[in-house]
Order: structure tokens, then C-alpha cells, then sequence
């Protein structure tokens, strides 16, 4: 009698001893599903730093992109009981070990709690805009708490909702120990600003390292909708069409005391422009970079794009000093800092930290970055390498090699081997 197995036993054979495997294969398959869920903090990201100032730096200016505090920020800080600084918990180190810190804020701040306020909204809301931001004041509370000296509100939607927008922000923000700049009561006040306490959009910001180290700061718009410029006489936030009296600014803060001027030993210029999501600059950046780069800007700061864009450094001149020896460091674009974006190249991020050494040299490093919950945190655990590579290569595409190094997770640029915020005599 034959023992050969028939077609039909053969596949009744095969389905028992699978069953008997199937838990086993479950079980694999459980523990690689959940790796994600149980080991995420260890195997991805990373803990609050320590200790981020080296003691070789004499002064350090920390610089980041868009920051949005509102809609789906506000709305996951609401549903787990937190105040919404949570966003800088794992970043709080690099900010307050720094002299100076500025990026941009993306949005007015307006008092929706209050319902006299809120009762206004619906009917300021801008109708020929498809997106309205706005945050609650305590977004403010938080830029205090990490150590933020300024924000520009030179952008596309700092007036969302209006004049409505425009005079709360202003309001909440009077007082407070964040400068504003780029938006105001009106454009090129002059004397009026000081003398009627109004906020001038186009005016200067200046901050006092030490009693001989000065930065200065103003933030301009080039993405903007119908309304939102200001005036001589309306307010508004500074827009492109002014890059004139941009670079009369300019020149009044690179000037010496003893001639009127800011006196500023670095002029940064925050700047709103290109196109949402791109990776690559535009030509209208581009001239507008070297607008600036000619009229005396040491570092600009490019917004609005929320992704990364390249690092450039481009030959301008000095118009204070008439010479022709100055170059621009110009990052195109920061990508977003605190957003509620989900694309993977919106979660990627940067500090960036211009720091000037005890030895008399400067150098700006690059903290690799990535946004989970609208939280910035350094890159860390098995996708860090991967992510940095990502991060380093958008960054330097337009950067001679020989200038930049990595080194402890960062990217550095050796400002020594440019003419970057070199003066005479250096």
C-alpha cells in the first residue's frame, strides 16, 4: 500500500503545522510593532541637554525660525494640562545659556479667552485669507520664560485678524521683556514714535551684550496680503516695497554714536520671503539677500518657507565705512521651530548659534533638530545620524567644504575663513 501523501493531505499538513507557528510568528510581530511604543524615548529622541556653553565663548547669539503657538499647539497643551511653554522643555538649555535670542513669531497675539475679544474675532477675520493664527497671551509668558529678547512680527500673518490683531498685539506685548520688530503703529515715525509712545514697524531694535558689544535687529516682510503694510500713518508690519528706508535702517545702525547712529557691532536682519515648502531659494531671495548684503548686513535671517533652506555667504559692502570688504552670512530659510506641521522636512530643525571666542575668533554652529508634538528637541538614538545627514546636507549645498566641519553633533562654520563680521583691523 503506498504511504506517498496525496495533493489534498499535503495541503491539510501544511495549514496544521502553520498553526503551530502562528503564535510564535504573532509574538515576533507584537514585539516589533511595539518597539516603537516602548522604546521611543530611548531608541529616538532625546532627554534635556546639560552644560551646552562651552567656557570658551565670550558671547553667543542663539537664532531659530517660525514659532506658532496657536491651533493644534494650544489645543494638545490644553488637552494634557500643560502651559504651553512646554514646547521649549528639551531646548530650554540652548536658549537660556546664550546672550541673545531671536526668531520669528507666526502669529498675533490675542486675548480669545476674553469674550468681548473672542465676539470681535469672527467678524475681523481677513476674508480674503484662508488661514487665520493667532495666540493667547501666555505665548508671551513663554518666549519670556526661554529667554527670548526678540521675536519679528514682519510676516503673513501677524495681522489675521485686522486692526483687531494688530492693537492686541501691540498691547500684550508692551512691557514685556521680548522686543518686537517689523510690525507697529505706523512706518518711519521718526521722533513721533518716541515722543507719543507708538511703535515705529521699521524701527531698530538694539540689545547690549556687554557695554561694548552691541546687536541690532529689524525684521521686514516680503510675504504679505492686501492690508497688512504699514504706513506713515497706518499700521502694520514693514514690507518689502520699503527696502529703501530697509537700508537708510540699516546704515543708522552700523553708524557710530558720535554721528547719531546705533553704533551696532551686529546687524541682524530677520526677513520673511520665498515659497512655503520649497528647499531651494528663489530668485527674488536671492536679490533681496544681496540688496541687504550691500547696505552693511552682517547676518540674515530668511522665515516662511517652513522647511530648511541653504546657508550662503554672499560679498557685499560696508556702506558706513565706504568699503567693499564685507560679506553676509545669509540663512535662507531657519524651517519652523515651535510649529504643528506634520511633513517630514517641516519636522526638521536647527538652532543656530553665532558665537564669539575668548581667542578673539567667531565661528556659527548648527544643533540639529526635530519637532515632535510642535516640541523641538535635538536629534538623538537610532535615527540621529540619518536625520543629520539630512539637516547638514540642506544646509551647506551653497558653502565652500573647506569652511565647515561637524563636530559633537554639530555643524560648524569657521567664520575665520570669511569676512564675515570681520572689521577693520581684525
Amino acid at each position: 500500500m503506498s504511504t506517498k501523501l496525496t495533493k489534498k493531505e499535503k495541503t491539510m499538513l501544511k495549514h496544521q503545522q502553520q498553526r503551530k507557528k502562528a503564535p510564535v510568528h504573532a509574538a515576533i510581530l507584537l514585539a516589533i510593532l511595539l518597539i516603537p511604543f516602548l522604546s521611543h524615548e530611548r531608541l529616538f529622541t532625546s532627554g534635556t541637554p546639560e552644560a551646552t556653553r562651552p567656557e570658551n565663548v565670550d558671547y553667543r547669539i542663539s537664532m531659530v525660525g517660525d514659532m506658532m503657538f496657536g491651533r493644534h499647539v494650544e489645543e494638545h497643551a490644553v488637552m494634557n494640562g500643560l502651559h504651553i511653554d512646554y514646547v521649549f522643555d528639551y531646548v530650554r538649555p540652548f536658549l537660556a545659556e546664550s546672550d541673545y535670542v531671536t526668531g520669528n513669531l507666526e502669529s498675533p497675539i490675542v486675548d480669545a479667552e476674553n469674550p468681548e475679544i473672542e465676539n470681535q474675532m469672527e467678524n475681523s477675520a481677513l476674508r480674503h485669507k484662508d488661514i487665520h493664527l493667532h495666540a493667547l497671551p501666555w505665548a508671551i509668558d513663554a518666549l519670556e520664560g526661554a529667554h527670548f529678547n526678540s521675536v519679528s512680527l514682519a510676516n503673513n500673518h501677524s495681522l489675521d485678524y485686522g486692526d483687531l490683531s494688530l492693537y492686541e498685539t501691540l498691547e500684550h506685548f508692551e512691557g514685556r521683556d521680548v522686543e518686537i520688530v517689523g510690525i507697529g503703529h505706523g512706518l518711519d515715525l521718526s521722533f513721533r514714535a518716541e515722543r507719543e509712545g507708538l511703535k515705529d514697524a521699521s524701527g531698530i531694535s538694539y540689545y547690549d551684550i556687554r557695554d561694548d558689544f552691541r546687536v541690532a535687529v529689524i525684521g521686514i516682510t516680503d510675504s504679505y496680503v492686501r492690508g497688512f503694510d504699514a504706513s506713515e500713518n497706518v499700521g502694520g508690519v514693514f514690507t518689502s516695497p520699503n527696502m529703501d528706508l530697509l537700508a537708510n535702517r540699516m546704515i543708522e545702525a552700523k553708524t557710530p554714536r558720535s554721528q547719531g547712529g546705533g553704533d551696532a557691532d551686529v546687524l541682524i536682519i530677520h526677513i520673511h520671503w520665498g515659497n512655503e515648502y520649497q528647499v531651494r531659494y528663489n530668485e527674488n531671495q536671492r536679490g533681496d539677500a544681496q540688496f541687504m548684503a550691500d547696505n552693511g548686513a552682517d547676518i540674515i535671517i530668511g522665515h516662511h518657507p517652513h522647511v530648511l533652506q541653504s546657508v550662503s555667504i554672499l560679498q557685499g559692502r560696508d556702506p558706513v565705512n565706504d568699503h567693499e570688504d564685507h560679506e553676509t552670512l545669509v540663512m535662507y530659510s531657519l524651517g519652523n521651530f515651535v510649529f504643528d506641521q506634520g511633513w517630514t522636512t517641516t519636522k526638521e530643525s536647527t538652532i543656530a548659534q553665532l558665537d564669539f571666542l575668548s581667542d578673539g575668533s567667531k565661528q556659527i554652529s548648527f544643533i540639529p533638530l526635530w519637532i515632535e508634538n510642535a516640541t523641538p528637541r535635538e536629534t538623538s538614538g537610532l535615527l540621529k545620524p540619518y536625520r543629520d545627514r539630512r539637516i547638514f546636507r540642506m544646509l551647506t549645498k551653497d558653502i565652500d567644504e573647506e569652511i565647515y566641519s561637524v563636530s559633537e553633533g554639530r555643524l560648524v562654520i569657521d567664520l575665520e575663513k570669511t569676512k564675515v563680521l570681520q572689521r577693520e583691523g581684525d
